[in-house]
């Protein structure tokens, strides 16, 4: 195990759908679902990246990133999420959780060959 291991962030990726109804709103009701979502989850906002996707096959319209230093804390932010106004309208379809490597440089690797 390398030495920054206990410093390693958890790195959560909440896919995204987002429903037909949501869009039909229109662009105030749009705002107004979404300055709702955003006082919600205005705790989690310096962990969160949200990434807009568009593809050949559409499978997910958002990719939302959590970083966070716990399980705990990533499971808070999708919860939150879950609970929020936009859930509605935005089905989390699949999670993923990994740990962020340290930069190659700094692993503590052997130098020796096995």
């Amino acid at each position: 195990m390398h030495d920054l291991a206990d410093k390693n962030k958890y790195v959560g990726f909440l896919f995204m759908r987002i429903s037909p109804e949501y869009f039909a709103l229109g662009r105030e009701g749009i705002h107004e679902v979404s300055a709702e979502h955003a006082r919600d989850l205005g705790r989690f906002a310096k962990q969160l990246t949200h990434v807009v996707c568009t593809g050949v096959n559409g499978k997910y319209d958002q990719v939302t990133m959590v970083e966070a230093d716990t399980l705990e804390e990533i499971n808070a932010a999708a919860t939150a999420f879950r609970m929020g106004g936009k859930a509605r309208y935005i089905e989390i379809v699949d999670i993923v959780v990994g740990m962020k490597a340290p930069p190659r440089g700094l692993a503590n690797r052997s130098t020796q060959a096995a």
